[in-house]
């Protein structure tokens, strides 16, 4: 039989499904100077591809939010929970042995030397079939890439998965497919010639070499597993659930009713970290409008709760339960005060991946939710109020459609 020339192999790890539909462009302040200035690192690669291969591997759909919810950042911002988990997951990439391969290899020469093999060796005699062997048993690595050639640089290093690959036995050259959290949405390849000492990225990097790294998998959490495309239109008939765009909590509601001094014991309106039918509600038109009647900015529509049949609602003078500002809560039966204005960035209509704000007709308040939460008042979970001002607290866009 004769010699195979082109060998390949990959796992069903797609960067547009399985990846993040954001850059990895996040800023991390590490310190603050008495003088007030801040010293930053750039990205969260590590955490990025950790929690990309810990849905993956958990048969679980990465959250698909765009970069443009959180223009002009294009990163969730720390207040958010995929944010924080990022950070999580980044910690835990650096605290493993095989992370000591960043610094070691940094200090090393690209060649051989008396002692040690070199990253050129190290990375094709060692780690390339490492990789080879996970990917050919059907699983996605995590790669550590190594770019620096001194300490003082290696925050340049970085960290993506490798989830194919192809060798040319006649060319000598040797493809690692990989998804790179700099560049969301689209294969990226690592590619190196016979002879050739370093990695090209065909997304303009050049690395000295790569090695994989120790990852232990963590259950990731799972708001929905039916997220709709960004171009879907919502219509009143329409059952949502609506996101936070600033801490990624999904707006919700349960049968217990507000208990705090100057409330009118409406039942409670929250934001929730996990995901569950008390977070659906069905958009219903107001002045006889028809079910399927496409929203946009400027519709009025009012939120049936779908588990409890209560209707979204607020009051001027109810104070909330922990910042005192005007209480949302779920009525039995609609009035004027359950009506509210979409607003919808550009003017535009409402469509699924839009971001959105929901303002209270009756007295220009925005629906509204912050990292505030109490386990006697709002059963542990963040409140939600209405605001009278404008803030980044006030977006919501939709995290299920149907």
């Amino acid at each position: 039989m004769p010699e195979q020339v082109l060998i390949r192999g990959a796992v069903a790890f797609d960067p547009e499904a399985h990846g993040f539909a954001f850059p990895n462009a996040f800023v991390n302040e590490v310190l603050t100077l008495p003088n007030g200035a801040k010293i930053t690192t750039a990205g969260r690669c590590g955490g990025m591809a950790y929690v990309s291969l810990d849905y993956f591997l958990a048969g679980q759909p990465a959250p698909r939010w765009r970069a443009d919810l959180w223009a002009p950042s294009r990163v969730p911002p720390d207040s958010h929970w995929l944010a924080r988990l990022f950070t999580q997951r980044l910690r835990d990439s650096f605290f493993t042995g095989s992370a000591a391969k960043f610094v070691t290899w940094s200090m090393h020469s690209d060649d051989e030397t008396w002692v040690f093999k070199g990253v050129r060796r190290w990375t094709k005699e060692e780690e390339l079939p490492r990789v080879i062997r996970s990917i050919d048993a059907g699983r996605p690595v995590v790669l550590g890439l190594v770019v620096a050639r001194d300490l003082a640089s290696v925050g340049h290093n970085h960290q993506v998965i490798a989830y194919g690959y192809e060798q040319d036995r006649e060319s000598g050259r040797t493809t690692v497919q990989v998804y790179d959290n700099n560049s969301p949405g689209r294969a990226v390849t690592l590619t190196s010639e016979q002879g050739q000492s370093d990695w090209t990225a065909s997304n303009g990097h050049v690395w000295r070499g790569f090695f994989v790294q120790d990852y232990t998998p963590r259950r990731p959490r799972v708001l929905t597993r039916n997220a709709p495309d960004v171009k879907d239109r919502v219509s009143t008939g329409d059952t949502v659930k609506l996101s936070h765009v600033w801490t990624g909590l999904t707006l919700h509601s349960h049968d217990r009713p507000y208990t705090h001094r100057g409330t009118d014991g409406h039942q409670q309106v929250t934001c929730f970290g996990g995901s569950d039918d008390n977070d659906r509600w069905l958009l219903v038109g107001t002045g006889g409008t028809a079910a399927g009647t496409a929203l946009r900015d400027g519709s009025v529509v009012r939120l049936r709760h779908l588990s409890t049949g209560r209707w979204l609602h607020s009051a001027a003078g109810v104070p909330s339960p922990l910042s005192g500002q005007q209480e949302v809560s779920a009525v039995d039966t609609p009035d004027a005060t359950a009506d509210w204005r979409i607003e919808v960035v550009d003017e535009r209509p409402w469509t699924a991946g839009a971001r959105v704000r929901l303002v209270h007709v009756a007295t220009d308040a925005a629906l509204h939710s912050h990292r505030a939460t109490d386990p006697r008042l709002t059963a542990g979970q963040q409140e939600v109020t209405a605001y009278p001002g404008r803030d980044v607290n006030d977006w919501w866009t939709v995290l299920e459609l149907s």
